[in-house]
């Protein structure tokens, strides 16, 4: 009975620059309805994104949260903003329970309330991480980074391989792997699944979703397609970035380029539409030194509303495609094995229809943000439990 009343009158901080954009909230105010927290975001009076816009601070509508924003310094720069706010100040005004900083540990944001946690009693403080890569940061960063493992008790990594890295650079205390979910509110299908596929007939639609920058591997999928121009099939492409013109002369080098339509930006909202009108998503990232696919967000969005996939093996591609069932793995670089991938996806709607059904219930069963929800909050209680107790 005791564990009940603290946990119901727990104080949860929430310091979040991907927060900025109020979607990014639902999750944590999915948990703070189901728990009755009280909770305090702390956001930056504007945040710019990875397209140069403005984005001014605001709460996801229904989240009945604090909401406290202060301007920021390297405004933009994931790693190195801070808050210009005197965040201990804040911490004794406020007094959480527990202090969640929704970013990297090396980052600046995140060793600066790392270090009021610490200053002000010691509350309960964790982070989260997409890095899956092991790098050895220039000091004094490095340093921060392994004072943050010391001074953490729990951590979101997306991944169990993010999970590792951290661990092989010395974190050694509670870690939930919280992968990246989707809203089940806006990605879903409003059709039979199985049957969509099984009876489909004519042009298959493949579909990327995304930057387009060369780690993409599109020139890549250009070669893949040029192998398969027989087919009945065509490209719809989602996005842009500074590598179009390079995608694009490998498309007209392998006589496809009139079965590639480029579509720009398409608004969040029509989205899940999107992804229910194609066949099949595609993602045919390639690995480099300092990156590997960290999770792949569009995968899991597309499977939501029932579009079966092919990705390549970087980072966590093909960890997501094997366990939900949900595609084709191809290895990553290799226009060969992409167009014998391309071709059976075409050719077996059979079996296109079972991935699509079988990914479909499977994300929903554990990718939706009301299970992930749970997950966060279990972790956040236990993380408050311990410093009661």
């Amino acid at each position: 009975m005791l564990k009940e009343e603290f946990v119901l009158s727990l104080k949860l901080l929430i310091a979040s620059h991907a927060c900025a954009l109020p979607q990014n909230q639902k999750i944590f105010a999915i948990a703070a309805s189901k728990r009755d927290w009280d909770v305090t975001m702390v956001l930056p009076q504007q945040w710019r994104n990875e397209y140069g816009d403005l984005m001014p601070a605001d709460l996801y509508p229904e989240f009945d949260a604090e909401l406290v924003t202060a301007p920021v310094f390297k405004n933009g720069s994931v790693p190195l903003h801070g808050y210009w706010i005197i965040a201990s100040k804040l911490l004794r005004k406020i007094e959480p329970d527990v202090i969640y900083s929704h970013n990297e540990p090396y980052a600046v944001s995140t060793i600066q309330w790392c270090r009021a946690a610490a200053k002000t009693g010691n509350i309960p403080f964790g982070y989260f991480s997409c890095q899956n890569l092991v790098k050895r940061y220039p000091l004094p960063f490095r340093t921060a980074e392994a004072w943050v493992y010391r001074q953490s008790s729990f951590a979101f990594p997306i991944t169990t391989a993010v999970d590792q890295v951290h661990r092989t650079k010395g974190y050694q205390n509670a870690s939930t792997i919280l992968p990246l979910g989707f809203d089940a509110a806006q990605y879903f299908t409003t059709q039979d699944v199985r049957s969509r596929h099984a009876e489909a007939d004519g042009v298959t639609t493949f579909a990327f979703v995304g930057r387009v920058v060369e780690e993409k591997g599109l020139v890549t999928l250009a070669a893949a397609l040029g192998k398969i121009r027989e087919l009945p099939w065509r490209l719809i492409m989602i996005g842009s970035g500074p590598y179009e013109p390079e995608v694009k002369a490998a498309l007209s080098k392998h006589g496809v380029a009139d079965r590639v339509q480029w579509r720009g930006f398409v608004p969040h909202a029509e989205v899940a539409t999107f992804y229910e009108s194609v066949d099949c998503l595609l993602l045919p990232s390639e690995s480099r030194p300092n990156w590997t696919e960290q999770f792949g967000r569009v995968l899991v969005e597309s499977l939501a509303c029932g579009t079966p996939l092919i990705g390549s093996d970087s980072g966590e591609i093909p960890n997501i495609i094997r366990t939900t069932g949900g595609g084709l793995v191809f290895r990553e670089a290799d226009a060969d094995d992409l167009a014998v991938q391309l071709r059976r996806m075409i050719q077996d709607p059979d079996r296109r229809a079972e991935m699509a059904a079988t990914g479909h219930r499977y994300v929903h069963e554990h990718y939706a943000l009301d299970r992930l929800a749970d997950r966060f909050a279990d972790a956040i209680e236990a993380a408050a439990c311990v410093r009661s107790s």
